[in-house]
């Protein structure tokens, strides 16, 4: 199962954090995994592009990525990649889960 946690104070995503793998098909097929993948690495292309200083990301045995003071542009990608996440869980709850934090 991917599991998904997401941190937030008020409303604006501090920290999403990736790791898993959903076990929907065999590695390579799996449309879930895939999803995921292009949602998340669509988010760290469109951060990167804006060659934000304010956000530290990474890749390795997870995908992370924290708002560290983000603008109202950043807020809306990780806003907008939450809501493509959430739209995945919905059709595939079995294995994604999604968990949010505040803090």
């Amino acid at each position: 199962m991917i599991q998904i946690k997401v941190q937030c104070s008020s409303d604006q995503i501090n920290k999403i954090d990736v790791k898993g793998h959903a076990g929907y098909d065999e590695i390579g097929k799996d449309l879930v995994c895939a999803a995921v993948s292009s949602i998340m690495f669509g988010l760290l292309n469109a951060l990167d592009e804006m060659s934000n200083e304010n956000v530290k990301m990474s890749v390795d045995s997870k995908i992370s990525i924290e708002a560290l003071n983000a603008d109202s542009k950043t807020q809306i990608i990780l806003n907008t990649g939450l809501v493509q996440l959430r739209t995945v869980e919905e059709s595939y709850p079995d294995f994604i889960k999604i968990q949010i934090q505040e803090v």
